[in-house]
């Protein structure tokens, strides 16, 4: 593989420095490196699918009038017209090609100064593979499963049959859990992105397909591994606050999460010109693709918000209506963006709700026009989009408290989302039931200081005051039935985790693998994804055939 490039270009899918040599075997540390960034580079093209296709066949947002019609078939569980470009996978399966060449290529036993040089590329790139294959299976319920490499991308889908996604699951778990303690590569900083971030540390994937498989106790003690390691905290600094009890201001902080609490993206380069993901496109504009649901707006909107002016107060001094993760409305009416937010269409009064959270994490080109969207005007340029999250620090709380959920423990789970992990309030027993806790979990231990700042997930939105509250956001005494308890703690895990991660295109994924851990699937999936529609039995009904939820 040719290995001359800069920096600068590393994120360019136009660079012709990534391209395999017939035969070539690569053996160094400098091979490996240009291996795993140019199958990085391939990658780029699925990050707008992921993020698509991941939403508009959830619950969270709605595919207007306006947008395509294989974007409308997809939303309403349709099938596509054959001349629909969704329907291919040559995209993903020449990632998964590439993929196995390098894996055939490289030798990761090869040792220097008592280091296994190329392993770390080596992980990375069967996580790729692995993270790719799983995203072909969720969008059209089976991939074509093999390691070989293959002359040309088309035979995998003519030759090799197609392997469903439970037994998928299975087959990926085996793949990756002898790389579970590898770290991702860290190259320091190109086109300003931390590079440690460009790919998926194998443990994080290997959590998720755990949990997806019901295997509870080791997705959980997998999340707490990555977590601990990293010394990952849900900070209340990212919080979006009422600056008084009488919505005169907001602190707005949360918007800038989707970038600053990166765990895993797909980057894109820095050059305007290069290839970019038109999520910006999609969702800010006039003819969007895809727009928030309106239940969910309402739910949002509705949502109980207790103000105290900071933390250790005990006294909740404002009683409010709204998640500040969604729409903010001051006592004017005056709206601020954050992860959906009012825009007032160019030329008219009519205000509509748009996904603003790729715009609010776009990079700024005044240099670059878009003359195709109106939202802007050609003389104040543009904005692009430079990442696409797979998975950031709220991903791994949320899918580490949904596993200690199914593991048996509801309240321990219950205390991510209201009050954060951390020592004093895991020994608290009117917080944490002390019975969770007698068997010694290695995973349920946040008594190291590295925790004390660690805050519940729902103090980002629903105010500080959530903490201390003691009415609306408690897990019911009456629920004295375990499997009522858990899924009572499942359902608020499954809220949370659409005020933190809506429209980054994990919410199908969400829906599917928490139908999954319920009786009656896919029921649980199709109730939810109903309520975004004005018919919601008749979709119940097509939906309770597991295979229209596949693109085909």
């Amino acid at each position: 593989m040719a290995a001359s490039t800069s920096c600068e270009d590393m994120l360019d899918t136009t660079s012709d420095g990534y391209v395999f040599d017939k035969d070539h075997k690569l053996d160094s540390a400098n091979d490996s490196l240009y291996s795993a960034i140019g199958i990085l580079t391939q990658m780029q093209k699925l990050g707008e699918r992921y993020a698509v296709l991941g939403e508009i066949r959830g619950d969270l947002v709605c595919v207007p009038a306006t947008a395509p019609v294989d974007y409308q078939d997809i939303s309403s569980f349709n099938t596509l017209s054959s001349e629909s470009g969704l329907l291919s996978r040559r995209d993903y399966y020449s990632v998964i090609n590439n993929c196995n060449v390098a894996l055939s290529r490289m030798d990761a036993s090869i040792t220097e100064h008592g280091t296994q040089v190329m392993l770390p590329e080596y992980a990375a790139i069967m996580a790729m593979r692995s993270w790719t294959m799983l995203q072909v299976a969720l969008t059209y319920g089976s991939v074509s499963y093999y390691t070989s490499p293959l002359l040309d991308v088309e035979s995998a889908e003519r030759e090799i049959p197609d392997m469903p996604l439970d037994q998928l699951v299975t087959r990926l778990i085996a793949d990756l859990e002898t790389y579970a303690s590898v770290e991702t590569p860290d190259y320091g900083t190109i086109n300003g992105f931390a590079s440690k971030n460009f790919f998926i540390r194998p443990a994080i994937l290997l959590a998720d397909l755990y949990l997806y498989n019901g295997n509870y106790n080791q997705a959980a003690a997998m999340y707490y591994r990555v977590i601990d390691e990293a010394g990952y905290t849900i900070s209340v600094n990212n919080a979006n606050q009422w600056t008084t009890s009488v919505r005169a201001e907001a602190q707005v902080a949360h918007n800038m999460t989707y970038s600053n609490e990166a765990v895993a993206t797909i980057p894109y380069s820095s050059d305007a010109r290069s290839y970019h993901p038109d999520m910006i496109n999609f969702t800010y504009n006039t003819l969007p693709r895809m727009i928030p649901a309106e239940w969910w707006v309402n739910d949002m909107s509705a949502a109980q918000h207790f103000h105290i002016d900071r933390l250790g107060i005990t006294n909740i001094s404002g009683y409010l209506e709204g998640d500040l993760r969604g729409m903010i409305t001051d006592r004017d009416g005056n709206t601020t963006a954050s992860a959906y937010g009012m825009a007032l269409e160019p030329g008219t009064s009519t205000e509509r709700c748009l996904i603003d959270k790729y715009r609010c994490n776009g990079t700024e080109f005044s240099s670059v026009t878009n003359p195709d969207n109106p939202m802007f005007p050609s003389a104040s340029g543009t904005k692009i989009t430079r990442q696409i999250q797979l998975y950031r620090i709220p991903h791994l709380y949320l899918r580490f408290a949904e596993a200690a959920n199914r593991a048996g423990k509801p309240s321990f789970a219950f205390a991510a989302l209201k009050y954060g992990l951390r020592g004093e309030v895991i020994e608290d027993p009117e917080k944490v039931d002390p019975a969770e806790l007698e068997d010694n979990q290695t995973w349920t231990n946040f008594s190291d200081t590295k925790y004390n700042e660690n805050y519940g997930t729902a103090m980002r939105g629903r105010g500080l005051g959530i903490a201390v509250e003691q009415t609306s956001f408690v897990i019911p005494q009456e629920l004295t039935d375990m499997t009522a308890r858990i899924e009572w703690v499942e359902e608020r895990i499954l809220e949370e985790m659409a005020a933190e991660t809506a429209f980054e295109g994990n919410r199908f994924f969400d829906l599917l693998r928490i139908s999954r851990h319920r009786s009656g699937h896919p029921s649980f999936i199709a109730r939810q994804i109903g309520r975004r529609f004005s018919n919601p039995a008749e979709v119940e009904a097509k939906l309770a055939d597991l295979s229209a939820l596949w693109v085909r």
